[in-house]
């Protein structure tokens, strides 16, 4: 459990109750951590940053249960890191909170390839491709719906064996190459993709490296993204049903044969999918 350090503002909160804690205890490098927060009484208005950056809280509107999604990215330093929490009552009274949380090093792994130069070095008309490409990507972190959207847990969007290949960092002919900064599921092609859970589309386009690619909000700065897709059955601005079919397996892109790469992003930490599906995020009361 993160140290914890008390910083009262207010006397009045004498009478007040608040209990934090978080999931998991151990974190690592890209890994997702939730905050729950149970007041009594009950009604609150909690704001929180860490890494300089908001922490957006919910709240079970039939409880005093409040909670909070925060991304380590995977290049996030080893260190121990700040959170401070705000808690304000009907009164306009404040109280802040401040905890210590330990992230420590996740391994990884490192591949290294040699490849022939053609086969890695881009031409100029592609070069400018990726680049609107990646644009067009960035401007989806800019996206901020103010409520969560998901429902309880998420889901394996498709079936078959995740990778462990998160955060693979990869050198090809001995030059540092992007981290993998998502999960891999090796499926047939053709095999039905679903929602991992309730959100909205916000962009489906057809990329160099993955190919078609559908993105999705949940809300709160939580994104999913599906890549290397033979066919997608939704539209843009589409709200999405947690295992709703949205699309098939390929291998359009760059991919060396059928499967669904599986990302998630939030509030643009780039993080494991396996870390959320391991998250319990069914109401509590």
């Amino acid at each position: 459990m993160p140290f914890l350090l008390l910083l009262w503002s207010a006397a009045v909160f004498a009478e007040a109750s608040i209990e934090v804690s978080f999931i998991p205890d151990k974190i690592k490098q890209g890994d997702i951590c939730i905050i729950t927060i149970k007041t009594n009484p009950a009604k609150y208005k909690i704001t929180g940053n860490i890494f300089d950056k908001p922490v957006h809280f919910y709240r079970n509107p039939d409880s005093n249960v409040y909670s909070a999604l925060i991304g380590i990215d995977l290049n996030t330093e080893p260190d121990i890191y700040n959170i401070s929490l705000s808690f304000e009552n009907e009164n306009g009274e404040t109280i802040k909170k401040e905890y210590e949380i330990i992230v420590s090093s996740a391994d990884f792994g490192t591949q290294k390839l040699t490849l022939p130069k053609e086969k890695v070095d881009l031409d100029e008309e592609t070069l400018k491709r990726v680049k609107n490409e990646e644009e067009k990507v960035a401007s989806v972190w800019d996206i901020f719906t103010e409520r969560h959207l998901w429902k309880g847990n998420f889901i394996t969007p498709v079936e078959g064996e995740l990778s462990n290949d998160f955060g693979l960092r990869r050198i090809i002919n001995d030059e540092p190459r992007n981290p993998h900064t998502g999960v891999d599921i090796t499926s047939s092609e053709g095999t039905p993709v679903y929602a991992s859970n309730h959100g909205k589309v916000v962009l489906i386009d057809d990329h160099f490296f993955s190919g078609k690619s559908l993105f999705i909000d949940h809300g709160l700065g939580l994104f999913s993204m599906y890549f290397h897709l033979s066919e997608i059955l939704v539209n843009n601005g589409d709200v999405i049903n947690k295992g709703q079919l949205i699309a098939k397996v390929g291998k359009s892109g760059r991919a060396t044969g059928p499967h669904l790469h599986w990302g998630i992003r939030l509030n643009n930490a780039r993080v494991n999918p396996a870390s959320l599906l391991n998250l319990q995020l069914e109401e509590k009361k």
